[in-house]
């Protein structure tokens, strides 16, 4: 009777792992410990970044607690607003999923606004082709912007339906939002990560955590 018992146990654990994969896909949790491992992350601008154990908080809560041990720190000068970023490829079809989810915490002085920027293949290459004469603009593919609010001290869990996403380049690509991989398209090829001030000359100090992909 207890084998019987612990197979059914395997069982149900298999078949719940399976239903987590299907219903969000992980960007990054930065659990690695390397800032570029799994996936890999460059950098632009004048933006710092580091891996820094999770902020300490007073009160600790389940998002908090969700976070781990690792958070990825962004810091740094404001020049006109804007600081730098980061960005990774992800070549993934996200037609399942509806919405970008991340874990934020801020500090208590140096707020300001995060940029998420998507890009979807429109032109069938699983590539997206940059103008680096015209700030690396996306030559045939639709660029899909929203934008958060940096919070106060702790944890802050936001999640935007790609609805609330907003095409910043129109005529270029189809101007639909279609990160599916189907006829010959690559997808949701790409995402940036794109840290501005709230004060023109100010500073940035907070961490993300959690990037992923979700009903």
């Amino acid at each position: 009777m207890k084998k019987l018992f612990l197979i059914f146990g395997v069982i149900l654990l298999l078949s719940s792992m399976g239903l987590a994969q299907f219903t969000f896909y992980l960007i990054d949790n930065f659990e690695s410990g390397e800032f570029t491992e799994g996936p890999k992350w460059w950098r632009f601008g004048d933006l710092k970044v580091e891996l820094v154990k999770n902020p300490s908080l007073e009160v600790r809560d389940l998002i908090a607690e969700s976070c781990g041990d690792y958070a990825l720190k962004f810091s740094g000068q404001a020049k006109q607003w804007y600081v730098g970023g980061i960005g990774t490829d992800l070549g993934v079809d996200a037609s399942r999923y509806a919405r970008f989810q991340i874990d934020i915490a801020g500090s208590k002085d140096a707020q300001g606004k995060l940029i998420v920027e998507f890009f979807d293949d429109d032109n069938q290459n699983y590539s997206i082709e940059q103008d680096a004469k015209n700030n690396y603009a996306p030559v045939h593919d639709d660029k899909w912007v929203a934008e958060i609010k940096i919070q106060g001290r702790g944890f802050t869990r936001t999640s935007i339906p790609f609805s609330a996403f907003h095409d910043v380049n129109p005529g270029v690509g189809d101007d639909i939002w279609n990160p599916d991989q189907k006829d010959g398209s690559g997808g949701l090829l790409k995402m940036q990560l794109v840290a501005i001030s709230e004060e023109q000359q100010g500073e940035v100090d907070f961490a993300i955590d959690n990037l992923l992909l979700t009903y």
